[in-house]
């Protein structure tokens, strides 16, 4: 169902210039929801709150997520930060306990929700560089342990206080009180944004009571390559590569029925480490500092595939 849903948006040429492309975020609080109905009201992606602090588990959310998906939608898992009171560590743990089974292809990114808790300022416990620290831990954590790169929602106030040194996530920017098709004007220290949350007070069929409103920034090809980790389609089954993890050799295994011409890796910031014609010999790697890495190969036919690995 979700995947007719990208085509007929694709067919459709859903972008910002045109037709914006809504979803919404919801926890709790929402109480029951018919997915059906929010599908039908023209919402094609929703993030539902997993997980707050070091152990709190959202109950609704399995129920969201399963029923979400099942209607057509595209599904994503946040998680609310609670730095006043446990380390990144700690939350990124309670966040994967809950959170694992809805994050890789098919989903959206994990979220990671940085604003001020019920019972002070972040700011005011926190430097920037040390806030920055506890949320790029948790963010390295999640990735490490997914593959899969996080985003970041926050307001205007802390995407400033932050630090640029996480602006190569993305930005979910909080900017109630306008426009879908107008763009936030305070995104502190990002250069773009991903989706804008532009309403507090949203009404929706299928939801009783009010709830925030979302926009993505870009075409409807863009969603789905946010939701498929390399964004590569159905020839991404074609490519099979291992160990992964890796330590000092890695295998690339083609299934598909063109030839393997070119052998690239890349960094998670896109930055070429590696470009050779392949050899069909296994991959020296263990020059790269451990981490997460992007190969990607280009088949005789011209198509190119991409797998994550990590270097231990």
């Amino acid at each position: 169902m979700k995947k007719l849903v990208i085509i007929l948006l694709l067919s459709l040429g859903f972008s910002l210039k045109g037709q914006n492309i809504l979803g919404i975020d919801v926890s709790h609080h929402q109480n029951s929801v018919n997915w059906t109905l929010v599908y039908n009201d023209g919402k094609v992606f929703a993030f539902c709150k997993a997980t707050e602090g070091r152990t709190y588990q959202d109950p609704n959310f399995n129920t969201y997520m399963v029923n979400g998906k099942n209607a057509g939608l595209l599904m994503g898992a946040y998680h609310f930060a609670r730095p006043d009171n446990n380390t990144a560590t700690q939350e990124a743990n309670n966040f994967l306990t809950h959170a694992q089974n809805f994050i890789g292809d098919d989903y959206l990114p994990p979220v990671l929700d940085v604003e001020d808790p019920p019972n002070g300022h972040l700011d005011q416990l926190y430097t920037a560089t040390q806030l920055t620290n506890w949320v790029q831990t948790w963010l390295t954590e999640v990735e490490n342990q997914t593959g899969i790169k996080p985003i970041i929602y926050t307001n205007a106030h802390y995407a400033a206080y932050l630090k640029p040194s996480l602006n190569t996530y993305g930005l979910w920017i909080a900017n109630p009180g306008t426009s879908p098709s107008t763009p936030p004007t305070n995104i502190g220290n990002w250069q773009t944004w991903l989706f804008k949350q532009y309403d507090w007070y949203g009404n929706v069929n299928g939801i009783n009571g009010n709830v925030d409103l979302n926009v993505f920034n870009g075409t409807a090809n863009d969603l789905y390559n946010l939701t498929h980790t390399n964004g590569i389609e159905q020839w991404q089954n074609y490519l099979h590569i291992y160990p992964n993890p890796a330590r000092n050799n890695l295998y690339v295994d083609n299934q598909s029925a063109f030839r393997l011409d070119k052998i690239e890796i890349r960094d998670m910031q896109g930055r070429l480490l590696y470009d050779q014609k392949y050899k069909g010999k296994a991959l020296n790697i263990q020059k790269l500092k451990p981490g997460i890495y992007i190969l990607q190969v280009r088949l005789s036919n011209g198509h190119f595939l991409s797998k994550r690995f990590i270097k231990k």
